[in-house]
């Protein structure tokens, strides 16, 4: 009790003599006890509630982390019970702040009881925010549920957010919800953008809250409510949005369309409708933010062009290490639906740059075609800048993301379907002609001829020939090497190295060591400076693989490739060469 004291003893001092007028200590708070809350049910009128104190919880969290448990009523909530937004509504008792509703019983709950977030916890927040003004990026954790079991039977959770989405499609809002659900949010179609045409109330404890993820040419804003302000300081929520700690978020003022009611969650419908500040601290509590200041987020440009329709968007998005990577995902996903069809046939040429501090731009570019090619491309674009941002390594600080995407109505893709060798024995020294059989989807087959050398200093023996598409070979040299890189510049350049679909590639693999070191492969080299080099200090510095690949040759194509072939050569002996390959291997041999 006495650390209970002293955390409202030290908000009496920050904030005047006065501050014990202004709010109830947790410890005051007795069963039976009524007061009044505040939240906005409509438009940007506040309007109160009815509060009947049931109880304190004691330690819910931890140490020195309570709850009020309160019964609402008033309004709405007869029907409603407990509104997803309001997380934050601001309850006093005697006149005297008390704290915020910010957790309630899971779903199917007969009667609206809340969990009230004592107010001494919720300004510990706001002082952080006081004593750190400026924005930053956030790399925050994975999800957190905050969920109580035991309560009544029931499940105490936090207030579920209402995610409002903006000019997503509807299919990938459907697809992404599960995700948005992690995190306590309660992701819904439309009303998401800032709209500045709609009526603005007072900025003061009840009023919406708006905390924006995206915004742009399409928005992302959860909206909760206002518990508390001084000053330009802002603190509400109850609870946390993400759990970021420090973090930079922008946050709005909102305008509430209506309350849903729902017997599985009842919600808020809202529209962010002008900037107001950054917030910049998010902790189990609530959230809390100063009025005026700019997040700084990361700008997006998605460009989609097809033979009949161009369309371009630009959005900022929020800096986090799991959900900033999400949010663009669904972005990229949703333009190249709003400006092309969703299914059937496509081939897709897509083109990732990443703008960073101090380096020359990260340049990605790939295609895909099929059935599934959109789905595809939105993966292969969009994991790369996943990677950065998710690297264990440093901050990575992304300037600006750019993507670029060229459609077609058809799946320029065609399958490897078989080898031809130009003879059956080879020596040291000799190139190897090797006619390979491409079959395209609706097309003619195609023949596309590769001249590789056999090196001279290769020993007699078995050698493989491999034919797979680029992209392909990469993966497998990385499996094959066990290749793990160490730094961000090592990442990036495996990114930017992660090779294309539409390049095919054929070399030779020998079953002879080799060595990688920092990822560049090192073949043919002596037993004796093998090793030698075995016997280097640290597993990171030099790593052993049981293949090595010789000559290869990379051919630019027109199709996205599938399948491989392969053939085994004996190199200096009598013998034939051996075909082996998926769908389609049985190629006739000269």
């Amino acid at each position: 009790m006495f650390s209970r004291f002293l955390t409202f003893f030290t908000i009496c001092m920050l904030y005047g003599s006065t501050s014990a007028e202004l709010y109830m200590s947790v410890d005051d708070i007795q069963r039976g006890m009524k007061g009044v809350g505040r939240t906005v049910f409509q438009g940007t009128r506040i309007d109160t509630f009815g509060v009947e104190v049931l109880g304190v919880l004691r330690n819910v969290f931890g140490p020195k982390s309570d709850m009020i448990l309160a019964r609402l009523s008033g309004g709405p909530m007869a029907q409603t019970g407990v509104i997803a937004g309001m997380s934050g509504s601001p309850v006093y008792i005697e006149g005297k702040l008390v704290g915020a509703v910010g957790y309630s019983i899971g779903a199917f709950a007969e009667e609206p009881i809340a969990g009230i977030t004592p107010i001494g916890e919720m300004m510990t927040v706001l002082q952080r925010a006081s004593r750190d003004t400026t924005s930053s990026a956030t790399y925050g954790s994975a999800p957190w549920d905050g969920q109580i079991a035991g309560v009544h039977g029931g499940v105490l959770k936090p207030v579920s957010i209402p995610l409002m989405l903006s000019g997503f499609a509807p299919q990938v809002v459907a697809e992404f919800r599960e995700e948005l659900s992690k995190y306590g949010l309660l992701p819904m179609q439309g009303g998401g953008g800032t709209d500045p045409s709609l009526s603005v109330g007072a900025f003061e404890p009840g009023a919406p809250l708006g905390v924006q993820l995206v915004r742009g040419d399409l928005s992302v804003t959860g909206i909760g409510t206002l518990t508390h302000r001084v000053g330009d300081k802002v603190v509400g929520f109850g609870h946390p949005l993400l759990f970021g700690g420090r973090t930079a978020m922008s946050m709005t003022a909102a305008f509430i369309h209506e309350v849903i009611s729902s017997q599985m969650l009842s919600f808020k419908v809202g529209t962010a409708s002008r900037h107001i500040g950054v917030i910049l601290q998010d902790r189990a509590p609530g959230i809390a933010g100063v009025i005026g200041s700019e997040a700084e987020m990361m700008p997006v440009h998605i460009s989609v062009v097809s033979p009949d329709h161009d369309a371009s968007f630009n959005m900022e998005v929020f800096r986090h290490r799991e959900l900033g990577p999400l949010l663009v995902r669904m972005a990229v996903a949703t333009s190249v639906i709003s400006a092309e069809k969703l299914t059937g046939e496509t081939t897709v040429a897509g083109q990732l740059t990443l703008h960073m501090p101090k380096r020359e731009p990260v340049i990605l570019k790939n295609k895909y075609a099929g059935a599934q090619g959109l789905g595809l491309a939105v993966l292969g674009l969009t994991q790369p800048l996943a990677q950065v941002i998710q690297n264990p390594f440093v901050e990575a600080n992304i300037d600006s993301a750019v993507f670029q995407l060229s459609v077609e109505e058809r799946a320029q893709s065609a399958r490897i379907e078989g080898l031809r060798l130009d003879r059956l024995k080879y020596e040291p020294g000799d190139t190897v002609h090797v006619s390979v059989a491409l079959s395209p989807l609706l097309g003619k087959r195609e023949i596309v001829d590769v001249a590789l050398p056999i090196p001279e200093f290769i020993t007699p023996g078995r050698l493989i020939l491999q034919v797979v598409n680029e992209q392909q070979q990469r993966l497998q040299d990385i499996k094959r090497t066990a290749y793990q890189p160490k730094t961000l510049e090592e990442l990036i350049g495996l990114i930017e190295k992660s090779g294309r679909n539409d390049v095919l590639v054929a070399r030779f693999v020998a079953s002879r060591p080799s060595v990688t070191m920092g990822g560049r492969e090192i073949s043919g080299l002596p037993t004796s400076v093998l090793s030698a080099l075995s016997l280097a200090r640290g597993s990171d510095v030099v790593q052993k693989s049981q293949q090595s690949v010789y000559s290869q040759k990379h051919v630019r194509t027109n199709h996205v490739l599938t399948g491989n072939q392969t053939a085994l050569l004996v190199v200096g002996k009598d013998g034939s060469a051996t075909f082996s390959g998926r769908r389609g291997s049985g190629e006739e041999k000269r």
